[in-house]
């Protein structure tokens, strides 16, 4: 069993004369079975799955069970049946067991109300055997101190955790306050390598006593709740995390009807959504918390709450826009045309308008935070520890040398992105053209630094073309966004300054300053890279061989703008008579006197003959046809000369 240890340490007693006494550490075993079953991740169900199964095995080691698998036989611990410290150990579990279905219940009662019913029957019955418990530790006299005071704390939580739930505030604090001060006394008196589950279970219930406090009217107790919460780390667990987030929704809820009317760009947007306040009220502190926080990883859940709050104002807003537009559709179409002209300048037009207002506010809170988180992850892989020390890292930037470019430059594009998402929002963002402007100079500033680590990861295959032609596109970014973030030509107001996420003008024109810097070493670099590169595989950067060749027999003065290789000058002082220049120099034409030809005769044009040599040939031949002709019928001229015979 994984508390063997423990339940060696329960069961082991310290035998005298006369008595035995039984020492049993209620809350290292119950803590420890609630860490390795569930509860670290806050799986309420498996943790009660597994007390369910120890429960059966308890009873059967102890041949206390409760009938068979056909008959239900409730069977009541007395004090003369106790007779090992497990029996404690059962009706602990048991406890356990209600308690841990009632938490069960309480995350689903969210959707299902009705089920808030069961979780409150569930822990009536966990006090019912807290009583019962407590009423058989008074009559065991073989427990020590210790067991018995633990086991008091346990059950006075118990009642203060119904207390809680039943929101009986001065029940629940005067219930958590005692067991705080049990445990806080048995701190004093035990060794100091037991103290830390003592102290990690105090810390548990303090987050629940202020807000007691702050529902009997102690408003400082929401501070303290904030400053709780900012304190807290992943070692802590997440069931803490999870516990101090749920108790401030909860006192954000409380606040919630403060919340009536938002400023956002000189509008007055009116907000009467719960859940549109409570994600109003949740942005507010968290700008106040995350300036108290140095903890990476819970800013980081700070984020994730917010996002979750403002994603289920937006799907509020949402579904009630389609609720009023059905609405007023039904209206309509139900009417005649007066009645439909009337519907059309009602006020659930203008509530339409105001929830699409009250959508894009919403949407742009949503866009703002997700940025800020991103600039957090950014922030938090360029801070690792070693990267500095190693050299990856300098004024900021990650150098060629970083072992995940393409994880930074992923980043960059998400930035651009959810950037051009804050563009796209209707309404007021479209009609301040200064804040666009601003949003659209750090677009192009993000894409420089979007190329620049992109640039690393081509560096990284040995693609050197790609990295110098990616780092001067970069620096040509950074030097666009710094002449539109320059004050000479920023044409925003301060509001539209305030409303824009990120970094200031002046911080992101010092950080495209350095980026410029860094650019042109790291293009140097690249180019410096390559010649090394081609230097150590063999290869000729610039000319083949053969046009090499050809340049080594020339002479040094015709070939000063380009580049050879020692070996080849080295060879060419021993082919050539003169390899500095030539000798003798060549022959250049120089302006002397001119000569004159006589080119007159090319230029005449003589009579054409053609009409006298074709007048004899055409006379003298009849052709083939005649021949022929003569030699069959005679000759044309002997049949006209001849006597006619009439």
């Amino acid at each position: 069993m994984a508390h063997t240890g423990k339940l060696a340490q329960a069961n082991s007693v310290v035998a005298s004369d006369e008595t035995v006494t039984f020492s049993v550490p209620v809350l290292a075993l119950v803590k420890a079975a609630q860490q390795q079953h569930g509860l670290r991740h806050g799986d309420y169900q498996r943790y009660h799955q597994y007390v369910s199964r120890k429960l059966r095995r308890m009873r059967k080691s102890l041949h206390f069970q409760q009938g068979n698998r056909s008959k239900v036989l409730p069977k009541k611990l007395t004090s003369d049946m106790v007779t090992d410290p497990r029996f404690l150990l059962l009706k602990v579990f048991e406890i356990e067991r209600s308690w841990a279905y009632a938490m069960q219940l309480k995350a689903d009662s969210n959707t299902e109300f009705r089920k808030r019913f069961q979780m409150i029957s569930r822990l009536r019955k966990a006090v019912l055997r807290g009583n019962q418990l407590s009423e058989l530790a008074t009559e065991l006299p073989m427990l020590d101190a210790q067991t018995k005071l633990e086991l008091q704390a346990y059950i006075q939580w118990i009642h203060g955790v119904l207390a809680f739930e039943l929101q009986d505030w001065m029940k629940a604090k005067e219930f958590l306050e005692a067991t705080q001060a049990i445990y806080a006394g048995l701190m004093q008196t035990i060794e100091e390598d037991n103290r830390g589950v003592y102290s990690a279970r105090v810390d548990d219930i303090l987050p629940q006593i202020h807000y007691c406090a702050y529902n009997i009217g102690d408003k400082s107790a929401a501070t303290d709740l904030q400053r709780m919460r900012a304190q807290t780390t992943t070692e802590t667990g997440g069931l803490a995390e999870l516990q101090l987030d749920q108790l401030l929704s909860q006192a954000r809820a409380s606040q919630a009807g403060q919340v009536t009317e938002v400023e956002w760009l000189g509008m007055t947007i009116p907000v009467k959504l719960e859940k549109a306040k409570m994600a109003i009220l949740t942005v507010k502190d968290s700008d106040q918390e995350l300036l108290g926080m140095d903890n990476h990883n819970t800013k980081l859940s700070v984020y994730e709450s917010v996002l979750k709050a403002c994603v289920d104002a937006i799907g509020a807003v949402r579904d009630e826009i389609r609720a009023a537009l059905s609405t007023e559709g039904a209206v309509a179409a139900g009417a005649d045309k007066k009645m439909a002209a009337a519907v059309a300048a009602s006020s659930s037009t203008d509530k339409v308008s105001r929830l699409q207002v009250l959508y894009a506010y919403l949407q742009y809170l949503k866009i703002s935070k997700t940025i800020e988180r991103t600039l957090l992850h950014i922030k938090g892989a360029l801070s690792a520890d070693g990267l500095e020390a190693a050299g990856h890292v300098k004024d900021g930037l990650g150098t060629s040398s970083f072992p995940k470019p393409q994880e930074l430059s992923r980043l960059y594009d998400t930035l651009v992105q959810n950037l051009q998402e804050l563009i796209g929002l209707p309404g007021a963002v479209q009609e301040h053209m200064g804040l666009k402007a601003l949003l659209q100079a750090k677009i192009v500033a993000y894409r420089s630094y979007r190329c620049y680590y992109l640039a690393f990861t081509y560096i990284h295959g040995k693609r050197f073309a790609e990295c110098s032609a990616l780092l001067q596109r970069s620096r040509r970014h950074a030097e666009e966004a710094l002449q539109a973030l320059s004050p000479t030509t920023a044409s925003w107001t301060d509001t539209e300054s305030a409303a824009s996420p990120g970094p200031s003008c002046d911080q992101l024109i010092t950080e495209l300053t350095s980026l410029i810097t860094q650019t042109e070493a790291e293009d140097l670099t690249c180019r410096a890279v390559y010649m090394l590169d081609l230097s150590d595989s063999g290869d000729r950067p610039f000319d083949t061989s053969e046009s090499e060749n050809k340049l080594s027999q020339k002479v040094l003065l015709d070939r000063l703008d380009h580049y050879v290789e020692c070996n080849a000058v080295e060879k060419s002082f021993t082919t050539q008579p003169y390899p500095f220049v030539q000798l003798p120099p060549h022959f250049e034409p120089v302006p002397v006197k001119p000569i004159f030809f006589d080119l007159a005769l090319n230029h005449v044009n003589f009579p054409s003959l053609t009409e006298k040599t074709s007048t004899g040939t055409s006379k003298g031949t009849s052709g083939l046809s005649g021949l022929v002709r003569g030699w069959l019928w005679g000759s044309g001229s002997g049949t006209d000369e001849g006597p006619s015979h009439s």
